[in-house]
This record gives structure tokens, C-alpha cells and sequence, in this order.
């Protein structure tokens, strides 16, 4: 729990066994020609009965985290046909079921019908995102590169992440099948074109046992 909180991200080497790993790739290949897919639990049930529920939540116990649920769930596929660039950022949104008018909550907007807004920060520390690699990636396969401890300084700037990122070295987040990642969504991070453009796909879960202010909810809780 100590690595997450000061470094802001934390690898888990072979969360998933091989039996787990072949569930989740199968469930998964009804989408696999994706490059992009929100609300992919919802979308995809077969998926969300794929996932280790019990194997999830007690990483969630043992970071503090018991009682949360799924706020926001996310499938990347970086492949050849679909190669991209993410520069430095930080997710400082969220999904909810309504636009409200509420003290700390801006920059409303909607995609595919739903609502995103940035909440303050407190919302933001207090969530996890869990990222299972369902493909090995490597610094030239688009492995997720963070700036560590980046995350303890809160929302950032645009020049203030150009700051962070030119004064430290990037850590790249190379993970093989199976593997787990805890994130803090504050946690700088960006992820580089495939050089080799193999498939790297990636079930992206954000969690947060937090409730919103009345009358805005979360848009995607999911439990699983």
C-alpha cells in the first residue's frame, strides 16, 4: 500500500492464471477488432461473468478500498489498424447520469449520450483505476508510461504537467498477459505509437466507493 501512495501506481505480475487470462480473452473477442469501447461491461455482460470478482475485490480490500464499485469501465485495443498517440494527462473526469449545477463541477460535456464532468479533487484521490493487460506491451508496444508521484501534487496545470514531466523521467508500465495495474487517476500518464503495432488490449476499471452530491449519481456503477 506504501508503493501506491507515494509512487502512485503499482504493478501485480500474474494476477490472472492461464485459465482466468483464456476466459477473459474469449469474452473479449466478440470486440477484439475494437480500438475503443466505453461502457464495455454493460455492452459486453459476457466479460463483466469473465472477470475474477473475487480476485478483484480483495485487491480492493487491500488497498483501502472495500465496498467500492465500478464507476467507469473501458476496452483499448492499440493495434495496427488503429495506432495512436496519448500525450501526458491526467483523468480528471468522470461519467454521471445527469448535468447539474454544483459547487467544485466543471467543464460539463457529454459523449455517446453521457455525461462527463471534472469533480474536484477529492473525488479524484479517492478513486482506483485497475488496468488488466490482456496482451504482453513493452516501451515499444505502447506500454503506459506514468511520471511517479506525480499524483501527490493534485490537479495540474498544462504548464505545471510540462514542468513534472521535463524535470523526471518517465517510468514505463511494461506488463506481460495477466498482469494487474493500480493507478491513481491523478498519476501523470501517456503512452507512446506502437513501434511494433502488435494488439495490446486493455480493460481499464475505475473504481470508487465515494457517493456523488445529490442529484448527480454515477452514470456507470457497476458491482460485480
Amino acid at each position: 500500500m506504501a508503493a501506491l501512495s507515494s509512487q502512485g501506481f503499482l504493478l501485480i505480475p500474474s494476477f490472472l492464471n492461464h485459465e482466468e487470462l483464456a476466459l477473459l480473452r474469449s469474452a473479449c473477442q466478440p470486440i477484439e477488432k475494437e480500438y475503443g469501447l466505453r461502457q464495455v461491461l454493460q455492452c459486453q455482460p459476457d466479460i463483466a461473468a469473465a472477470l475474477p470478482a473475487s480476485k478483484l475485490t480483495d485487491v480492493l480490500h487491500e488497498f483501502g478500498m472495500q465496498d467500492a464499485r465500478i464507476v467507469r469501465n473501458l476496452f483499448f485495443n492499440k493495434n495496427a489498424a488503429h495506432n495512436w498517440l496519448v500525450p501526458w494527462h491526467q483523468d480528471m473526469t468522470i461519467c454521471t447520469d445527469r448535468k447539474a449545477d454544483i459547487d467544485g463541477y466543471s467543464k460539463w460535456t457529454v459523449k455517446q449520450d453521457i455525461h462527463h464532468v471534472e469533480p474536484p479533487a477529492s473525488i479524484l484521490e479517492n478513486m482506483l483505476t485497475l488496468r488488466l493487460a490482456l496482451d504482453d506491451s513493452d516501451a515499444k508496444n505502447g506500454a503506459l508510461k506514468v511520471i511517479a508521484g506525480s499524483h501527490r501534487y493534485g490537479k495540474l496545470s498544462a504548464l505545471q504537467v510540462q514542468e513534472q514531466v521535463g524535470r523526471q523521467a518517465p517510468a514505463f508500465c511494461e506488463m506481460r498477459a495477466g498482469d494487474l495495474l493500480l493507478m491513481k487517476p491523478l498519476l501523470l500518464h501517456a503512452s507512446d505509437k506502437s513501434i511494433h503495432a502488435q494488439q495490446r488490449r486493455v480493460l481499464h476499471l475505475e473504481y470508487s466507493k465515494t457517493s456523488l452530491p445529490l442529484p448527480v449519481r454515477w452514470a456507470e456503477q457497476v458491482g460485480l
